[in-house]
C-alpha cells in the first residue's frame, strides 16, 4: 500500500476542497486543522503508479501543479489500517450510528438504536464528509414521526444515505450512480451490514430516470451546477406531501441554488416550504412539497 501526502497552506485549502469534491469519490482525503487552518492531503493507493496517476488527475482539476513534490511512503497492511483509524471515528444522529467496522464489537448501540458499519478502506465515503452529514441529518429530521413509502438516492456513491434510509424504516429504496465502481462499493457496504437486496442499487445516469415515477423522499448529494441543471426533473420526482433534500452545495453557492429552485417551484404552481442548513463551508436545501392536507414539516 502506498501513501502519498502533502502539507497544504491555509489559503489553498478551500480550492483544494472544491477540487476534491469535484473529483469524488476518490482515494484522497484532506484533514484540516481547526487550530491554524493548515491541511494535510493524504491518498492511499495500491501502487506508486496509481498514486501518480491520481495526482495528475487532481492537478488537472486544480488547474496547476503542486509546487513541491509529494511524500511517498510504502505502508505495511497494518500501518494502512492504523492510519485510517486515526482519522475516522464513530458518530451518530438520532437513533442511527455510523460506526467503523473495527469498532463493531466494542461500540455500544443503545436499545432501540441502529448501526451502519462502514469500512473506510473502501475509499468511496463513510458519511464523514459535511455534504453527506447534512443530507443524513436532514433525512433523520424529516423522517421523525412520519412514514415514507419510498425513496430515491441520486448520485448514491457508497450507499451510505440509502442504507441509512432503510434503517429509518423507509420501505422501498432505489439508489443510482453513473459510476459502476461506486455501485460496487455500495453493494459491498450493503453486504457488510447484511442488507443485501434492501436497496435497489443501479448504475444509471440522472438524465435517464423515468419522469412518470415519483417518490416520498428524494435525496441528491450532487454538485450545485448539476442540481440546478436538473431542477425541473428533481422537483418532478417528488410527489405531493413529499420532500427533496439537496446537498453538495458550497455555502457561497446556496443563494443561487435556493433562488433557482424556489423560482422553479413557483413557476410550476406548487405550494412548498423550504429550509437551509450549514456545516462549515457546505450547505443543504430541504424542500417539502405541500399537498392539500399537509402544511409544514
Amino acid at each position: 500500500m502506498i501513501k502519498a501526502s502533502h502539507p497544504i497552506e491555509p489559503d489553498a485549502v478551500e480550492n483544494l476542497e472544491d477540487a476534491l469534491y469535484e473529483l469524488a469519490p476518490s482515494n484522497w482525503s484532506l484533514i484540516v486543522s481547526q487550530k491554524d487552518g493548515t491541511g494535510d492531503l493524504e491518498g492511499f493507493f495500491d501502487s506508486e503508479k496509481d498514486a501518480r496517476l491520481a495526482l495528475e488527475e487532481l492537478e488537472s482539476i486544480l488547474g496547476h501543479a503542486f509546487e513541491k513534490p509529494f511524500r511517498i511512503d510504502e505502508l505495511a497492511d497494518r500501518d494502512w489500517k492504523e492510519s485510517y483509524k486515526a482519522h475516522f471515528k464513530a458518530w451518530s444522529r438520532g437513533t442511527i450510528h455510523w460506526v467503523p467496522e473495527w469498532e463493531r464489537e466494542s461500540y455500544e448501540i443503545p436499545d432501540g438504536h441502529h448501526a451502519l458499519y462502514v469500512d473506510p478502506g473502501m475509499a468511496f465515503g463513510t458519511g464523514n464528509h459535511e455534504t453527506t452529514r447534512l443530507c443524513l441529518e436532514s433525512m433523520i429530521s424529516i423522517c421523525e414521526g412520519k412514514k415514507f413509502d419510498d425513496c430515491i438516492d441520486l448520485g448514491c456513491g457508497s450507499g451510505i444515505l440509502s442504507l441509512s434510509a432503510f434503517l429509518l424504516g423507509i420501505g422501498k429504496i432505489k439508489a443510482i450512480d453513473f459510476d459502476p465502481d461506486a455501485i460496487k462499493v455500495a453493494h459491498d457496504n450493503a453486504t457488510l451490514n447484511q442488507m443485501n437486496g434492501m436497496v435497489d442499487f443501479k448504475t444509471q445516469p440522472l438524465e435517464t430516470l423515468d419522469e412518470n415515477q415519483d417518490y416520498d423522499l428524494v435525496l441528491a448529494n450532487i454538485q450545485a451546477d448539476v442540481l440546478m441543471q436538473n431542477a425541473e426533473s428533481l422537483i418532478g420526482l417528488v410527489r405531493k406531501g413529499g420532500s427533496l433534500v439537496l446537498s453538495g452545495i458550497l455555502a457561497i453557492e446556496m443563494q443561487s441554488v435556493e433562488s433557482h429552485f424556489t423560482d422553479q417551484l413557483k413557476s410550476s404552481d406548487l405550494a412548498f416550504d423550504h429550509s437551509t442548513k450549514n456545516l462549515n463551508e457546505w450547505s443543504s436545501l430541504c424542500i417539502h412539497i405541500v399537498n392539500d392536507q399537509t402544511r409544514g414539516w
